[in-house]
């Protein structure tokens, strides 16, 4: 783990996440990446400084951002954490996403604005895309007037050997940041199991691609957003887990739906890896 993207639009949800993402660091050797993305008129990068002028009000707002930036920088720099920053012109053309293979990001910490509906209360559609495209894991911080705790982490798995390189991957995340991961199954009526046949599947599973003896919580509700959240409610969870399929069966995998209904509808920080975009680590 050595860099975190923070996407900032300078508002209290954005503070939120930066806050998130400095804490989980500060014991850690990594840097905080803050990125700002600017919607330009033009390709900005291919102008001129005398074209630049042509358009001031982007001049005007490029001159705000780097002052926003600067502050950010100045309060992740007092924590001791190293911190750089950058704004992302774009003319709406280019995807964000390339961004992350560019810088090697291991890890995307970004704010939710509320709980009512998810694309229109996440930083906007580039960090919607994000989440939805990105092959790293990407973490969801609401506001919260108590500290964001990342101890007791729910990690919702569905056994699949398609999974299990995901698994890997989380589970050495969940522990580097100080997490003790809590491996749940929820069993819904569309894919009902019996309880032993679940435990059967899930120790094959682990034999197969565990590092650390789990525990496995068996959760029965009507489906599996609820099952999460009613699990997390139970133990008081600190944050959940969610290893999602982009292409798949939605019957029998989670898809990057279920993370979108659970940053609505939980107020906790939620992690999640989309299998689907995933590269070899």
């Amino acid at each position: 783990m050595k860099k975190i993207l923070v996407p900032t639009d300078f508002s209290p949800y954005a503070d939120t996440a930066m806050q998130f993402a400095a804490n989980l660091v500060v014991n850690q050797n990594a840097e905080i990446m803050l990125f700002h993305v600017l919607l330009t008129p033009v390709n900005w990068a291919k102008l001129s400084k005398e074209q630049e002028s042509l358009f001031p009000d982007t001049l005007s707002a490029i001159r705000q951002a780097k002052a926003h930036l600067s502050e950010r920088v100045d309060q992740i720099k007092k924590k001791g954490i190293e911190v750089q920053s950058q704004i992302h012109f774009t003319d709406g053309k280019e995807q964000v996403i390339n961004f992350l293979d560019k810088e090697k990001i291991d890890l995307v910490v970004m704010g939710s604005h509320g709980k009512y509906g998810f694309k229109a209360h996440v930083l906007g559609s580039n960090t919607y895309t994000i989440l939805r495209k990105s092959g790293i894991p990407v973490f969801v911080v609401k506001p919260s007037t108590e500290t964001i705790q990342f101890k007791k982490v729910v990690l919702a798995i569905d056994f699949k050997e398609a999974s299990g390189k995901a698994f890997q991957y989380l589970t050495d995340i969940i522990r580097l940041l100080g997490g003790e991961p809590q491996l749940l199954y929820v069993n819904t009526p569309a894919n009902f199991m019996e309880d032993e046949h679940i435990h059967e599947l899930g120790q094959a599973f682990l034999k197969n691609h565990a590092f650390y003896p789990h525990e496995i919580n068996i959760y029965s509700a009507y489906n599996v957003e609820r099952g999460i959240i009613q699990f997390c409610n139970r133990i008081q969870a600190d944050a959940v887990a969610i290893i999602t399929h982009g292409k798949t069966d939605l019957q029998q995998l989670f898809s990057p739906s279920v993370t979108e209904n659970l940053i609505t509808y939980l107020n906790k920080p939620v992690l999640s890896l989309n299998v689907s975009e995933m590269k070899d680590q």
